[in-house]
């Protein structure tokens, strides 16, 4: 028993280094302030009416508002890494989790931690995967995916949205790009 252990231990601690190395290369490029482009982003009502489209006209008018409500192109993200990746957009509550995927109980209006998924509390795992840092925000009737990445060049980060809900007839998909302030 003892035998098996040490092998299976060993494989957890290349794991957590390999994915701490991950971690100090990809950060720098992440690290610190973006502005939103306009232009080069999508049109989010225009991407919010496509996936309503299939709904009645009664439940689109119930739906329409609270995803343009979850769903705000944020002028500016200011990216740290202290131990946590910390995801900071002024004027809305900041998000901070670790990058090993473990689970954080986060409030989506105050930023702040709580208890159990209920209402405005979400779970939120933040994860590695290639060069992407991936955000998962999961509610009781749904989730949405955050997926960050950073042009070859540094100057260029895009973030991939995707939320999907039992309740919504197609996945909610758009692309925001952002760009290192001068």
């Amino acid at each position: 028993m003892c035998r098996q252990r040490v092998p299976l231990l060993a494989i957890v601690a290349l794991l957590a280094l390999a994915s701490a190395r991950g971690v100090a290369q990809a950060s720098p490029r992440f690290r610190g302030a973006w502005t939103l482009d306009h232009e080069r982003s999508d049109d989010i009502d225009a991407k919010i009416n496509a996936s309503i489209a299939g709904l009645n006209i009664f439940v689109r008018q119930v739906a329409r508002p609270r995803l343009r409500a979850t769903n705000v192109a944020y002028p500016r993200l200011i990216f740290s890494f202290d131990g946590n990746v910390g995801v900071d957009m002024p004027g809305y509550p900041s998000v901070s989790s670790p990058a090993s995927g473990q689970p954080v109980f986060w409030h989506r209006r105050t930023g702040r931690p709580c208890a159990e998924m209920r209402r405005s509390c979400v779970v939120v795992t933040t994860t590695w995967e290639d060069q992407a840092l991936v955000q998962t925000f999961r509610s009781e009737d749904g989730q949405r995916q955050n997926v960050f990445t950073v042009s070859p060049d540094g100057a260029t980060l895009t973030m991939v949205v995707t939320m999907t809900s039992p309740r919504l007839p197609a996945p909610l998909v758009y692309r925001l790009v952002y760009t290192r302030p001068s």
